[in-house]
């Protein structure tokens, strides 16, 4: 699988990657794609995740003060299969998984796997390619209001996108800083946790990659639109801490809070993209 790779030195100036003007028709040595990106975070729960004090609500009735939230990312990658590779037919999955249904199989080994999870597996032996485009090492504290993140300019310049299917977009996160206390939410004369909550102080690497929301499609190729402008959008999930009981597994040390947050982010899908083609 072929990689491209952009420049990691910080970038100054706008968020959006300005490339070259478009050409109605490539000429030699003309790329088959240009990217033009833009992301912002933020954290935005609904008012329904919300209790009067403004703290967020989980599942289980807890309430978690978040003092500070700040992600640092890494890296977003454009991820293609060979021009005229097979996609994924959950009527057919390939060997190793069966039963597919509501948006995700289940594998030999017992896990369940989402279906845009098994598609990049199935690009990556199929000769595609993967364009990383670096993204602004600097923390990223997140609020209600979205917050721009730099891109990185590729190098060369501007970010080329090789002839293929577009397969998938995914995002990886080099750490994640959360400050806060949680309390226990329910009324009652045996509180799960002391009346003055449980205080958290994490930074901990993520370590799963995190896949976009609608899956990328379209081909790279001749007769396709040369320009493509991706727009993302992470979101801090409000549903970050819905599978923490804080009474029975309260995370004792970074490799907890490692292994939770993680699958947090993933499962709960942080990452939303939008693909325009002209």
């Amino acid at each position: 699988m072929t990689r491209f790779l952009a420049n990691r030195c910080p970038r100054n100036g706008a968020v959006v990657l300005t490339m070259m003007s478009l050409l109605a028709c490539l000429g030699e040595g003309q790329p088959w794609g240009v990217l033009e990106a833009s992301m912002v975070a933020s954290f935005d729960p609904p008012a329904g995740r919300l209790n009067d004090q403004g703290q967020l609500k989980t599942s289980a009735n807890y309430a978690v003060d978040l003092d500070a939230a700040e992600v640092t990312f890494d890296a977003f990658t454009v991820v293609l299969a060979a021009a005229g590779a097979a996609s994924f037919d959950p009527s057919n999955p390939p060997p190793g998984y069966s039963l597919c249904h509501n948006g995700h199989c289940h594998a030999d080994s017992g896990e369940l796997v989402d279906y845009e999870v098994i598609a990049l597996e199935m690009v990556g032996g199929s000769g595609g390619a993967r364009v990383a485009v670096a993204l602004d090492s600097e923390p990223v504290a997140l609020a209600a209001n979205q917050v721009a993140v730099d891109l990185v300019p590729c190098e060369p310049s501007p970010c080329q996108i090789p002839k293929g299917e577009l397969a998938g977009l995914e995002l990886t996160v080099a750490s994640l800083t959360l400050r806060g206390t949680v309390y226990d939410g329910l009324a009652g004369d045996s509180p799960r946790l002391p009346v003055e909550g449980r205080s958290f102080n994490v930074t901990v690497p993520i370590t799963k990659a995190l896949n976009a929301q609608p899956q990328l499609e379209g081909s790279i190729g001749p007769g396709q639109p040369v320009g493509l402008h991706l727009d993302m959008k992470f979101q801090l999930p409000p549903a970050l801490f819905d599978d923490i009981d804080f009474e029975v597994s309260f995370p004792q040390d970074d490799a907890a809070w490692q292994g939770v947050l993680s699958e947090a982010l993933e499962d709960h899908g942080a990452l939303t993209a939008q693909l325009e083609r002209k």
